[in-house]
């Protein structure tokens, strides 16, 4: 039987492109990218502003999380580790600091107790992994690994993309483009491959001081976290939490082969690497904390995805997903069929970012009407 492709409306998808253009006329970004699959096929592709080329790509930021997250699940479904195996079974030198009973499940959720590197970090390596990976395992827990709950913005990345390494034998980038972009026809990588490529990103801009920490922007750290990711070594580097660049249709299609899965649809069929029983375990509550060590705000977490929120789009039934660094929104929505990336490089203050997103997330299903 031939599956019913339900699309959008003409209204509906008008009103997505007139809103992203209104975006840019605000100034909450000046360039960016909004794609939309429902049901397993490309209904809208945007492009405005200094993103509007066919070649341009734009940092996904910890968007970049559930990529990763599928590659090590992918080992998962293959029997290679565990949730509950403890890394040290696979990566003895990362039991230093009280990490020995760190298990994948504590990573996949965020309760590791490694968030951040030491304050004495030299940035100036982060494009060299035997370099990051050590530090990473030298990080003393700031709790004992399971017993609380706080943000990994990088190290989650680090240590799933070592495990891949270490399991695997091939270097994370090379593990998910080999696994995961090629097969599914990804315009996206993990860091710059590619010389060329470096000039076809539309990096990001502080728009905003201002965070939930710093509501006054004194500190600066929009500016801090946009001057890292201009650098060449950054974007160089693997940083599987935090660096993979690409296309808001590459991060779409990647929610919709998510999203057929999880509704037991044969598109991407012999594509995606995971089980529906795997997937939607992945994409249901498996860790949900009132206050979150690193954001200070309530937090709700799948296996790498975030799903089960209080704010567009995870309050909606079913939604699984991820955000990235004040500037980009992805998510499916099994419910509805869709699967959503919208990329700015606008790096704005959390009640803009919040008002962008939801705007963005009704205008989408208004357009499923």
């Amino acid at each position: 039987m031939v599956e019913a492709i339900r699309g959008l409306t003409t209204s509906g998808c008008r009103a997505i492109e007139d809103l992203a253009h209104r975006h840019l006329e605000n100034r909450w970004h000046t360039g960016a990218q909004v794609a939309v699959y429902r049901d397993g096929e490309l209904q809208l592709e945007v492009r405005v502003g200094e993103a509007a080329g066919e070649e341009h790509r734009l940092l996904y930021f910890s968007a970049t999380k559930p990529l990763v997250t599928i590659g090590v699940l992918t080992l998962i479904e293959r029997g290679q580790i565990e949730l509950d195996t403890p890394l040290i079974q696979v990566w003895p030198e990362f039991g230093q600091g009280s990490k020995a009973d760190c298990t994948l499940r504590h990573v996949l959720t965020h309760q590791g107790g490694f968030p951040v590197f030491d304050r004495n970090f030299d940035w100036r390596q982060i494009d060299d992994w035997t370099a990051i990976v050590q530090s990473t395992a030298a990080i003393e827990a700031e709790w004992p690994p399971g017993t609380d709950t706080g943000y990994h913005p990088l190290t989650f990345g680090i240590v799933l993309g070592e495990l891949i390494r270490r399991i695997d034998g091939r270097e994370p980038r090379e593990f998910m483009q080999d696994e995961l972009f090629e097969p599914l026809g990804m315009k996206a990588s993990i860091g710059i491959t590619d010389r060329n490529l470096e000039n076809q990103i539309v990096l990001p801009i502080a728009m905003s001081e201002a965070t939930f920490d710093d509501p006054n922007g004194t500190e600066k750290r929009t500016s801090e976290i946009v001057s890292r990711f201009h650098l060449s070594s950054t974007l160089r580097a693997q940083l599987p939490a935090a660096n993979a660049i690409g296309t808001a249709e590459a991060l779409a299609r990647f929610y919709s082969m998510l999203e057929r899965r999880w509704n037991d649809s044969d598109a991407f069929a012999g594509v995606c690497p995971l089980s529906r029983d795997l997937l939607r375990m992945a994409t249901r509550v498996q860790n949900t904390v009132s206050v979150d060590r690193t954001s200070h705000l309530p937090a709700s977490y799948g296996l790498g995805f975030i799903v089960d929120g209080a704010f567009p789009p995870f309050n909606e039934p079913d939604v699984f997903g991820h955000g990235g660094q004040q500037s980009v929104i992805s998510y499916a929505d099994p419910v509805r069929g869709l699967a959503v990336a919208y990329l700015t490089n606008g790096l704005q203050e959390p009640l803009t970012v919040q008002l962008r997103t939801e705007e963005m997330v009704t205008a989408v299903i208004e357009a499923c009407r």
